[in-house]
């Protein structure tokens, strides 16, 4: 795990997907097919700030309580799959109702990339 995922600040979910690490990327960094799989952003639109071309993506994820600060790492898995580790910082107002959310989309997590096949 990098230090991004160490950050103790955060939510950070792990997943391993039955898909390859190319197609995960391609489901991350193409924006319909990111809404498609992750929803769209509270307000405006997810914006690219750092990261590194096939492992790493950094968005600025808007809501109306500030922009939080999603990092997608992707690794190769086993047997062909990726390991995914998404790690949240949000705004401080949003940190108690957050760690709700992901229950909710864990089935779209797991099946959503499938799109970008």
């Amino acid at each position: 795990m990098s230090d991004v995922a160490a950050d103790t600040d955060a939510l950070t979910f792990e997943a391993e997907l039955d898909a390859p690490p190319d197609q995960v990327w391609r489901a991350l960094t193409e924006p319909e097919l990111r809404e498609a799989w992750l929803g769209e952003p509270e307000v405006g639109a997810a914006e690219v700030v750092g990261g590194e071309p096939g492992s790493r993506l950094d968005l600025a994820w808007p809501t109306r309580d500030g922009d939080s600060l999603v990092s997608f790492e992707i690794a190769a898995g086993e047997g062909g799959g990726t390991h995914l580790v998404i790690v949240h910082r949000a705004p401080a107002m949003l940190a108690e109702v957050l760690p709700f959310r992901p229950r909710a989309r864990r089935t779209q997590l797991s099946s959503g990339w499938r799109m970008a096949a």
